[in-house]
């Protein structure tokens, strides 16, 4: 038996300190001294009443204390209960965190997914449909064929009249030098007749008579 055993049984027997234990052990010697003395049947009454007395105050002790102790036991057994309730209400508890965190990251979850959906849906709104693409695509193909066929039509034009505006130099620097020839001979002919008409001018005049000297004389 270990010392707490001891010192709780002790306890149990001694009560609240008062000193039961010592009544007791001062109630059995006092019978033991009343079955070994040859008192007067007058004295041995009295001491039998005394003892009578003390064992029903004993008796009382007791049945206080097993009240206490039914009492206590009644306690522990509530305490018991209540320590089961309350531990199957925190095993519950841990299950509805545990949903209730399963719930919240699927929360989490679906939230995510939203906030993407929004930002695609976004995205395609800002992009025009397929149809609509492939029309454009389609018109702009068009046009720059379009295009490609103005630019070949004007690179014609433009190579033809290249071709003309040769054909035209060459001719107009051709003019030029029939021009410069035919300037250079009729230069020839002007200065032969220039001469010709200086040597003419050149001739001597008629000697003229002064009247008015022969008046004089």
């Amino acid at each position: 038996m270990g010392d707490e055993e001891i010192i709780r049984r002790r306890l149990m027997i001694d009560g609240d300190g008062t000193g039961d234990a010592r009544v007791m052990m001062m109630f059995i010697k006092q019978i033991i001294k009343w079955c070994s003395t040859d008192d007067t049947p007058q004295e041995s009454q009295n001491q039998f009443d005394r003892l009578q007395t003390q064992l029903a105050a004993i008796e009382h002790s007791s049945l206080k204390w097993k009240s206490i102790v039914d009492m206590n036991n009644g306690e522990i057994n509530n305490y018991e209960l209540l320590r089961d309730e309350t531990s199957a209400n925190v095993e519950k508890a841990c299950v509805a965190i545990e949903e209730a965190k399963q719930e919240l990251e699927e929360a989490r979850q679906v939230r995510r997914n939203r906030l993407e959906y929004d930002a695609l849906a976004r995205l395609i709104k800002e992009h025009p449909p397929r149809s609509d693409t492939a029309n454009k695509l389609a018109h702009l193909t068009h046009q720059l064929h379009s295009l490609k066929s103005k630019r070949d039509q004007l690179d014609e034009k433009l190579s033809l009249r290249r071709k003309q505006l040769h054909v035209l130099v060459t001719s107009l620097h051709q003019l030029r030098q029939t021009l410069h020839h035919d300037t250079a001979s009729a230069r020839t002919d002007d200065l032969c007749i220039v001469d010709e008409l200086i040597d003419l001018t050149a001739t001597p005049k008629p000697a003229t008579v002064d009247l008015t000297a022969m008046e004089t004389s």
